[in-house]
Parts: structure tokens; C-alpha cells; sequence
């Protein structure tokens, strides 16, 4: 019986097991922190949704409160829903001045136009344009493509 072989493993044999627990590792890894990100968006796009749902509603029965557009050109409400013009920015899920932002910190910043119908009294097209950010190594990325527009009818009383 020669039990020269039995005492142990090789070299190759550790280096292959160091590579597989590697691209595992990895792999769980890449995946864990995809979710992760995929979380925060659908976080964010939650909490805009939300918030766009409330503003709608709060101006359906507060028109009032709002300024209303009067002015009925799409380059005036491209002007007023500019990236760099929005003036309401989300922090922690609650609605704050774009100025705050940059003490409290904004996960997606927001704004809107309200335009009355020409043809059916009290209904008013509310246009609000969002925006939510990146999360990329810790750092908070604004893109372009991810602004949304949402579109919404309202009759008040």
C-alpha cells in the first residue's frame, strides 16, 4: 500500500478550489449589489410616485393654494419644467425647496405646471416632471434620461 498520495492536496488541486470559491464570491457579489441598486430605484421611483400622487390630489381640492399657467405655448412650460429650473426636491420622502437640497440632500428633485382646459371648465392638465438619481459608488449621479414626465387630467370643484 503506498499512502504517499493521501497526505494531503496538491497545488493545482488548492488553486482550482481558490479560483471557484473566487468566481463565486464574485458572482454573489455582482448580484447582491445589483439588487441593491435595483432597490434604491424602485425606492426612489416609489417615493416620487407618492409624492406626484399628493400633489395631484392637494391641488385637485386646493387649486387655489396653486398658481395656474394661463399661458397655453409648450415653450413656455419647457421653460418652467427645465432640469436645472425644478424647484422641489425629495429628501427622506418628504417634499422640500430646491434650496434645501444641498443642506438636507435630494434623492430626486420635481416641479409642475398646471394648465386649465380651454373647452371644459375645472379641468386643469397638470404636467410634472421628475427626476431621480443614479446611485453609483456611494455618489449621487444626475442623467438626463432618467427625468420623467407624468400627465394628469383634474376637474375641481
Amino acid at each position: 500500500m503506498n499512502l504517499r498520495n493521501n497526505r494531503g492536496y496538491t497545488m493545482v488541486e488548492i488553486l482550482a478550489a481558490t479560483v471557484i470559491t473566487a468566481i463565486v464570491s464574485y458572482s454573489t457579489y455582482s448580484y447582491i449589489s445589483y439588487l441593491a441598486r435595483v432597490s434604491f430605484q424602485l425606492k426612489l421611483s416609489r417615493v416620487a410616485n407618492d409624492n406626484v400622487q399628493a400633489i395631484v390630489e392637494s391641488i385637485r381640492f386646493n387649486l387655489s393654494l396653486y398658481q395656474v399657467s394661463f399661458n397655453q405655448s409648450i415653450s413656455k412650460e419647457e421653460a418652467v419644467l427645465k432640469a436645472d429650473a425644478l424647484p422641489w426636491g425629495l429628501s427622506k420622502g418628504e417634499m422640500i425647496p430646491r434650496s434645501d437640497c444641498a443642506t438636507k440632500g435630494c434623492q430626486a428633485y420635481f416641479g409642475y405646471v398646471i394648465i386649465p382646459s380651454l373647452f371644459v371648465k375645472n379641468l386643469y392638465q397638470v404636467d410634472l416632471k421628475v427626476a431621480t438619481a443614479a446611485q453609483n459608488n456611494s455618489a449621487m449621479k444626475w442623467k438626463e434620461d432618467q427625468w420623467k414626465k407624468y400627465t394628469y387630467y383634474i376637474t375641481v370643484k
